[in-house]
Order: C-alpha cells, then sequence, then structure tokens
C-alpha cells in the first residue's frame, strides 16, 4: 500500500508539477473596513508582489483569471493613529501555497477627517497691454471649503487664486486654480 500511495504521488507531480513563480501583474491592495471619518495620512503602497508555489494546470487558471488573486488590508476598528497591519491574501484557486508577500506589512496613519471653510484671496500679476487697466476683480465662489487630514488642513493658512494681465486687451472670464 506505502509503495502505491508512493507511486500515485511520484505520477500525479510528475505531470503536473509545483511551480514556485512570481504572480505576473501586481495585485492592487483593497482596502477594507475604514471609519469614513478617518484619512491614511501617509503614502502607503497601492500593490503587493507576491510569489505562489502551485502546480502548472493552476498556474495556468491564475494568469488567466488574475481576479481570483486579491490583497486586502482591514482597517475594521481602528482608531486615530499609527498602526502596522499585516496584508492578507485570497486565492479562489487551490492548490497553491503562497511563499513571498512583498510588503506583508503595510504601516499607516490614520488621522480624523476635518473640514474647513476658507476665504479666497486674488493675486494679480503684470500689466495689461498699453492704454488699458485692470479694472475690479470678480470672484466667485468666494470661499472654498477644505477637508482633508487634521494635520495637513490645520497648516493651510490661505487659498489664492492668482492671475496675470500682461499682454491683456479685454475682459476676461476664466477659471483658474486654487
Amino acid at each position: 500500500l506505502a509503495i502505491a500511495i508512493a507511486v500515485w504521488i511520484a505520477a500525479v507531480t510528475a505531470a503536473d508539477p509545483d511551480v514556485v513563480r512570481t504572480f505576473p501583474t501586481p495585485i492592487k491592495i483593497e482596502f477594507v473596513g475604514q471609519d469614513p471619518g478617518l484619512m491614511i495620512n501617509n503614502n502607503i503602497p497601492q500593490e503587493v508582489q507576491i510569489t505562489l508555489r502551485a502546480p502548472q494546470s493552476v498556474w495556468n487558471q491564475l494568469t488567466t483569471q488574475p481576479e481570483s488573486v486579491r490583497a486586502i488590508l482591514d482597517l475594521s476598528g481602528l482608531n486615530a493613529g499609527e498602526h502596522k497591519l499585516n496584508l492578507q491574501i485570497q486565492i479562489d484557486v487551490r492548490p497553491v501555497r503562497i511563499v513571498t508577500v512583498n510588503p506583508s506589512s503595510i504601516s499607516l496613519t490614520l488621522e480624523p477627517l476635518i473640514t474647513r471653510n476658507l476665504e479666497l484671496q486674488s493675486s494679480l500679476t503684470g500689466q495689461p497691454f498699453i492704454g488699458y487697466l485692470a479694472g475690479d476683480l470678480t470672484i466667485d465662489p468666494k470661499e472654498v471649503v477644505l477637508a482633508g487630514p487634521q494635520s495637513i488642513v490645520k497648516r493651510v493658512t490661505i487659498a489664492r487664486v492668482s492671475l496675470d494681465l500682461t499682454g491683456l486687451r479685454e475682459n476676461i472670464n476664466q477659471s483658474v486654480a486654487i
């Protein structure tokens, strides 16, 4: 019986040998369970590279169904502050063994999401064409709403639009970046 099992295992692995490979495309990290009142306030990887061990036939399935491999970062129940979390890898095709995950864990900082209204200020530069004068500047809207992580929003002191009048000969109505 032992010899028969050994021969069967040898035959199966010879017909469909295990292969260790890096998954051909990086896997996009899915963020789940994030409190809507909190924001991630640091740059974190958006993708993960995975190396797997699987029979050749399973690799064929994995490469034709890349959506069967998922990388999940669960933020459920986390409060504001610094956290180091392990990625959860889900693979729908079997049998597969995860060899390496890069990165395997992610450090992030969660901060409260705040909003703040700021009066929009203007800055005019340059001179209009000779014989023309710059009239009154009208800004609409007069206020902007900032939303973001608390530490960044609190550092903002002014919101300003800049407009270059150099060589202008007519009225302008234009959208400009804040």
